[in-house]
Protein backbone atom coordinates (compact mmCIF):
# COMPACT_ATOMS: atom_id res chain seq x y z
CA UNK A 1 0.00 0.00 0.00
CA UNK A 2 1.27 3.81 -0.81
CA UNK A 3 2.62 5.66 2.36
CA UNK A 4 -0.33 8.49 2.63
CA UNK A 5 0.56 12.30 1.15
CA UNK A 6 1.13 14.95 3.34
CA UNK A 7 0.09 18.55 2.91
CA UNK A 8 3.03 20.66 2.16
CA UNK A 9 2.37 23.25 5.44
CA UNK A 10 4.92 26.04 3.76
CA UNK A 11 3.19 25.91 0.43
CA UNK A 12 -0.58 26.48 2.08
CA UNK A 13 1.05 28.91 4.42
CA UNK A 14 3.07 31.54 1.72
CA UNK A 15 -0.78 30.73 -0.45
CA UNK A 16 -2.68 32.07 2.15
CA UNK A 17 -0.44 34.91 3.24
CA UNK A 18 -0.10 36.29 -0.51
CA UNK A 19 -4.04 35.71 -1.13
CA UNK A 20 -4.24 37.37 2.47
CA UNK A 21 -1.96 40.55 0.94
CA UNK A 22 -3.88 41.01 -1.63
CA UNK A 23 -7.37 41.14 -0.24
CA UNK A 24 -5.66 43.58 2.66
CA UNK A 25 -4.12 45.21 0.06
CA UNK A 26 -7.59 46.01 -2.09
CA UNK A 27 -9.28 47.11 0.89
CA UNK A 28 -6.58 49.87 1.75
CA UNK A 29 -7.08 50.75 -1.77
CA UNK A 30 -10.99 50.43 -1.60
CA UNK A 31 -10.44 52.75 1.80
CA UNK A 32 -8.33 55.46 -0.08
CA UNK A 33 -10.50 55.73 -3.09
CA UNK A 34 -14.05 56.62 -0.76
CA UNK A 35 -12.43 59.54 1.48
CA UNK A 36 -11.48 62.81 -0.27
CA UNK A 37 -7.98 63.58 -1.28
CA UNK A 38 -7.51 66.24 1.63
CA UNK A 39 -5.80 64.42 4.58
CA UNK A 40 -7.12 64.72 8.00
CA UNK A 41 -5.19 64.57 10.98
CA UNK A 42 -4.42 61.24 12.17
CA UNK A 43 -5.71 59.49 9.20
CA UNK A 44 -3.25 57.14 7.25
CA UNK A 45 -2.61 57.66 3.84
CA UNK A 46 -3.50 55.20 1.12
CA UNK A 47 0.07 53.89 0.88
CA UNK A 48 0.20 53.26 4.43
CA UNK A 49 -3.53 51.78 4.73
CA UNK A 50 -2.51 49.23 1.87
CA UNK A 51 0.72 48.29 3.60
CA UNK A 52 -1.13 47.63 7.18
CA UNK A 53 -4.35 46.28 5.93
CA UNK A 54 -2.31 44.14 3.62
CA UNK A 55 0.30 42.52 6.54
CA UNK A 56 -3.03 42.53 8.87
CA UNK A 57 -4.68 40.07 6.27
CA UNK A 58 -1.46 37.88 5.46
CA UNK A 59 -1.05 37.32 9.05
CA UNK A 60 -4.70 36.73 9.84
CA UNK A 61 -5.40 34.68 6.21
CA UNK A 62 -2.34 32.46 6.27
CA UNK A 63 -2.75 31.78 10.19
CA UNK A 64 -5.99 30.72 9.22
CA UNK A 65 -4.79 28.37 6.06
CA UNK A 66 -2.14 26.60 8.44
CA UNK A 67 -5.03 25.98 10.88
CA UNK A 68 -7.35 24.24 8.47
CA UNK A 69 -4.03 22.44 6.50
CA UNK A 70 -3.57 20.85 10.23
CA UNK A 71 -6.70 20.31 10.65
CA UNK A 72 -7.30 18.45 7.38
CA UNK A 73 -3.75 16.48 7.99
CA UNK A 74 -5.03 15.18 11.88
CA UNK A 75 -8.45 14.29 10.19
CA UNK A 76 -7.18 12.51 7.21
CA UNK A 77 -4.98 10.80 9.53
CA UNK A 78 -7.47 9.68 12.23
CA UNK A 79 -9.52 7.81 9.16
CA UNK A 80 -6.28 6.05 7.67
CA UNK A 81 -5.73 4.41 11.25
Amino acid sequence: MNAPRHPNHLRILIVGAAVGFAVGGFLGVYRGLETNSTAVQGEYSTASAVGYLGLLGALVVGLLAAGVSVLIESISERRNR
